[in-house]
């Protein structure tokens, strides 16, 4: 039973490849460049958002190939970008907790892609530790406001014989807005899209306008590298793909297990060999990205990776996507143990500490989105999609039909004539969890650093510390 899940979800077993290794001087590889946003939902033109202006990643979705269900298996940042350069589950790596260091064992893509004579660069944001930093050629670090004065020193660093891999860490579109370092004011709050579990109120809609500020400053960028890709003559050959590393920074995104906090936009293009202005709608998983990539370059499938390439699914040679896509949420300012399965039209979410409140980031605690949720919980004023973030205890078990409720505010759980689909995906989540040796909710627990009932940040300079001490990378 557990073999059949793990090929229905694209996993693997373990594998010894004997293959000589590729260089740049055998054959002509492409260049790849991953975009990766921070703290970036569904907000693009191109995902049906007419108010955001991202016209640069639109014109890449329509060039390339724009994925409608693409999910990444945690909503936090460093445990996200982990698994996204590892090909495996934050948990089996010891990097499901936020800023937890990668162990020196675990072999990300850029050491697979230094084998066959690719250039690696690490550029802007990383959040992998020293042991990622170390397995990249190249280290550029700095902001989204010289993002292209640090591109550009890469590609002079980049040898003319060696095909480029870049991994753009972009900072936008992070919290704290406005100040120095802030985007440029393009977007009028009246115009923004609220969701229904928000308060639709004007200093949520300007922060929401900020937020789209940011991604705007972000696709200003993505076109600035490109031309100058095309300027240092690498424009022939070259795979861009944007993703995010988890959700927007607002409540139910980032941190959470709602589709709003692992959904992810993935664009790919690649003129050479992919047809322009293509959407999927199946369901990939993100867990999966390391091998596609290697598989785009043809390199062999790593060992010791739980991901399968979906580059079949890219070339039209496949039309089934994963069966079930899978996630964890755990420590993140606030701790939590909580999984989810998502299938066809359900998903189910497992909340390991359903007696405590929801559990909450840094991030968004310091922004007037929250700050009116709290005015309005206390004038009692809140509605029933947004009282779900106050209300504990909790349900241990959420049951969403994704179809009819999309929002997931509706808890399908205690209704009648669920319990089937129900125990169907408890069942394929717990042998999940068995399958890659997951641990149960009540061995491993960790102390808050954030008041969940208020967001008052009680304890953040004695856990930086902390972290600094036991190794840990903040960022």
């Amino acid at each position: 039973m557990i073999n059949n899940l793990l090929n229905k979800i694209f996993l693997s077993l373990s594998l010894l490849i004997i293959c000589g290794t590729l260089t740049a001087k055998n054959r002509k590889l492409p260049n790849v460049i991953v975009f990766i946003a921070d703290d970036a939902g569904m907000d693009l033109g191109a995902y049906g958002n007419p108010h955001i202006k991202t016209p640069n990643l639109d014109k890449m979705a329509a060039d390339g190939i724009l994925m409608n269900k693409a999910f990444l298996t945690t909503a936090q940042c460093s445990p996200s970008r982990t698994s996204l350069l590892s090909g495996k589950f934050a948990h089996t790596i010891g990097t499901e907790d936020l800023h937890a260091p990668l162990p020196e064992a675990v072999k990300l893509l850029p050491s697979y892609l230094n084998e066959m004579g690719y250039f690696t660069s690490l550029l802007m944001k990383s959040h992998l530790g020293p042991n990622g930093d170390k397995q990249f050629d190249y280290r550029g670090p700095g902001h989204d406001v010289n993002a292209l004065e640090i591109f550009e020193e890469m590609l002079k660093n980049a040898p003319d014989d060696q095909p480029i891999f870049s991994w753009v860490g972009f900072k936008d579109p992070h919290r704290k807005y406005g100040g120095l370092d802030g985007a440029a004011e393009v977007h009028q709050p009246d115009s923004v899209v609220v969701a229904p579990y928000f308060v639709d109120t004007p200093a949520t809609r300007k922060d929401i306008a900020q937020y789209y500020d940011e991604i705007h400053r972000l696709d200003q960028n993505v076109d600035g590298m490109k031309q100058l890709m095309t300027k240092y003559g690498h424009d022939k050959n070259t795979i861009y793909i944007y993703i995010s590393d988890n959700g927007m920074p607002f409540p139910r995104g980032k941190a959470s297990l709602y589709d709003f906090g692992i959904q992810t936009p993935f664009i790919v293009e690649w003129k050479e060999q992919f047809k322009g202005g293509q959407q999927i709608d199946e369901m990939v998983s993100l867990v999966n990205l390391m091998p596609t990539i290697l598989d785009m370059v043809d390199y062999k499938k790593p060992v010791d990776s739980y991901g399968l390439s979906f580059l079949p699914l890219l070339e039209g040679k496949q039309q089934q996507g994963a069966e079930y896509i899978f996630a964890e949420r755990n420590w993140h300012d606030t701790d939590a143990h909580a999984r989810c399965v998502r299938s066809g039209d359900y998903k189910l979410i497992f909340n390991g500490y359903a007696d405590r409140m929801y559990p909450i980031t840094g991030d968004y605690y310091i922004s007037d989105t929250w700050f009116d949720l709290l005015k309005m919980k206390k004038e009692g004023t809140l509605t029933e999609d947004q009282k779900a973030l106050f209300e504990y205890p909790r349900c241990q078990i959420e049951l969403f039909n994704l179809k009819d409720d999309p929002n997931e505010t509706h808890n399908l759980i205690m209704e009648p004539g669920y319990n089937g689909i129900a125990y169907e995906l408890y069942l394929k989540l717990d042998e999940w969890m068995k399958a890659t040796g997951d641990y149960p909710s009540h061995r491993k627990t960790k102390a808050d650093i954030i008041d969940r009932k208020s967001g008052f940040f009680f304890n953040r300079q004695i856990e930086l510390i902390d972290y600094h001490n036991l190794g840990y990378i903040v960022e």
